[in-house]
């Protein structure tokens, strides 16, 4: 199994709320759901900087 990394975040308790009840709609864990937007937002921003990158690159 690959390591996994473990981070402790304090939320705003109405984020927290937010985060419960979108768990609970996805039947999954608080933790899962918060890996998954985690994953996704550094996936995208990764993309985006290679775009940045190309764009910024002499052709």
């Amino acid at each position: 199994m690959a390591s996994r990394g473990r981070v402790t975040a304090y939320l705003p308790e109405e984020i927290q709320k937010a985060l419960e009840e979108w768990a609970e709609e996805e039947s999954r864990s608080v933790s899962s759901l918060a890996t998954y937007l985690l994953t996704k937002s550094v996936r995208e921003r990764q993309e985006q900087k290679k775009d940045e990158f190309r764009s910024d690159s002499p052709s």
